[in-house]
């Protein structure tokens, strides 16, 4: 056996290894010759050294913030895209699905809301799953029920078949695949979690921007039918993604010790209640716009392939918030949850002046105004989340507060279509979203102020003993 070294660590291992090659060799663990290995001018701190058997290495590896987590990245904004795509395209097919089953908005918008609310409730199982079985594997089954629940969607002859397959299996596909690959990039990521999270959301309106025309010329050429067949066709992508995503070993002192699979306990935080309150009032304005963007434009006398580049619009801002507003997260200059406040207060005003949009060209200003500051509050949803409960219970606090998120999926798109047949008038829409994004604001500032008092209380308790 050849071993190859620096003079440096040749010298030093003559000088220091009391144990002989030899003496290790018959141990039958080749790994334990470098825990041999030590540095006089050092103390204690291994030179080369196995990370399953160091303390020292292990704390350092606790998180990658680099390496192979880059594909993880990169696997993780492909699934985003992929998914978000699949339910911000309704908006293309809301007319045709209107004008075959011939029913009111509201009846139609169910397709949708049934997809989100199946995606955000089975959050949980996805948690769960993840955690009994292996993130790959769960997000490699959510690929295949997303591509059945749209290829299923595609032979519907009843808006009941159409609740069930693209409402409920493509749902449940959704969040399958959604909730692992978060939890990956977060596991492999600390010091650039920040930029991580924004890198991997951008995959939404990355996909958004480059399949909307896409998706819309396949309406054109093949029907709404044939349209749907293919989309669900490039959703098997979200399976070669899934394999990618390597799990991440993490050895501590607690390897041998399982968690539960829903930690329950977060309920008992009053900060965690009010960040999950946050996202249940703060879901409404993730689809309602996306489902009713493209027919308000339309109401408007735009043709629906401008209509369509609205979204298109919205996308390339979003995508610019998200990667800003990452980039500012990362540098710490204020705390993010204060720098959520202020998107989500932003966004707000946007979307209450969008129904006061009559023309395209104040259209095109508002969509790329709230996209970008849309994408902000994105990027910065699943890092706030983290400061708040900590990593080791990220998966937890994702499923509860996304089966909270749930019930505002399953209200929203139908309230909002309740709105507009009830005022002829798609642009009402919007001023439900702003409503409830104003009450979602109010929620993240008592998540901020209990977090402020439990640090207050925690600083009170340290400095006695201090003294």
């Amino acid at each position: 056996m050849h071993v190859l070294c620096d003079t440096s660590t040749e010298q030093t291992f003559l000088s220091t290894s009391r144990v002989s090659l030899r003496e290790t060799m018959c141990t039958g663990d080749m790994r334990s010759f470098w825990t041999v290995v030590t540095c006089r001018e050092n103390g204690k701190r291994p030179i080369v050294m196995s990370p399953r058997s160091c303390p020292q290495v292990m704390h350092r590896r606790s998180y990658a913030d680099g390496g192979y987590g880059w594909v993880v990245v990169a696997s993780c904004f492909t699934v985003t895209g992929l998914t978000a795509a699949m339910i911000k395209s309704f908006g293309i097919f809301f007319i045709n699905f209107q004008d075959y089953f011939n029913e009111l908005a509201t009846s139609i918008s169910w397709v949708s809301s049934i997809c989100v609310a199946v995606f955000h409730l089975a959050s949980p199982i996805a948690s769960a799953l993840s955690s009994c079985l292996s993130h790959r594997a769960v997000i490699m089954l959510g690929g295949l029920l997303v591509m059945l629940g749209a290829s299923l969607g595609s032979l519907a002859w009843s808006l009941l078949w159409m609740y069930a397959t693209t409402g409920v299996v493509l749902g449940l596909g959704i969040s399958l695949a959604w909730v692992p690959a978060q939890s990956m990039v977060n596991q492999y990521f600390s010091e650039r979690r920040a930029l991580a999270n924004a890198l991997a959301s951008s995959g939404e309106c990355v996909f958004i921007f480059s399949l909307t025309p896409v998706f819309q010329w396949f309406l054109t050429v093949m029907s709404w039918r044939g349209a749907m067949l293919i989309i669900a066709g490039i959703q098997l992508n979200v399976c070669v993604c899934g394999a990618l995503m390597r799990p991440y070993k993490r050895v501590d002192s607690r390897a041998g010790t399982k968690g539960p699979l829903l930690d329950l306990s977060l309920l008992r935080l009053p900060e965690f209640i009010c960040t999950a309150m946050f996202g249940l009032f703060t879901v409404l304005a993730f689809f309602v716009p996306s489902i009713y963007l493209i027919p308000f434009a339309q109401s408007n006398g735009v043709d629906q392939l401008s209509a369509t580049f609205l979204v298109c619009y919205w996308a390339i801002t979003d995508f610019t918030g998200r990667l800003s507003c990452g980039w500012l997260a990362n540098l710490a200059l204020v705390k993010n949850i204060h720098l959520l406040a202020v998107m989500v207060a932003i966004l707000t005003v946007g979307l209450l002046l969008m129904p006061s949009a009559t023309s395209y060209t104040p259209m095109v200003a508002l969509s790329c105004f709230c996209g970008f500051f849309f994408g902000a509050m994105m990027s910065l949803l699943i890092t706030v989340l983290i400061d708040v409960v900590g990593v080791s219970k990220v998966d937890s606090a994702l499923g509860i507060s996304m089966l909270l998120r749930g019930f505002g999926c399953l209200c929203g798109p139908p309230l909002s279509g309740l709105l507009v047949d009830s005022t002829t008038d798609f642009g009402s829409s919007f001023y439900l979203t702003g409503g409830t994004l104003f009450i979602s604001l109010v929620f993240l500032l008592l998540a901020d102020f209990f977090m402020k008092r439990n640090h207050k209380k925690s600083s009170e308790r340290t400095s006695p003993t201090e003294n």
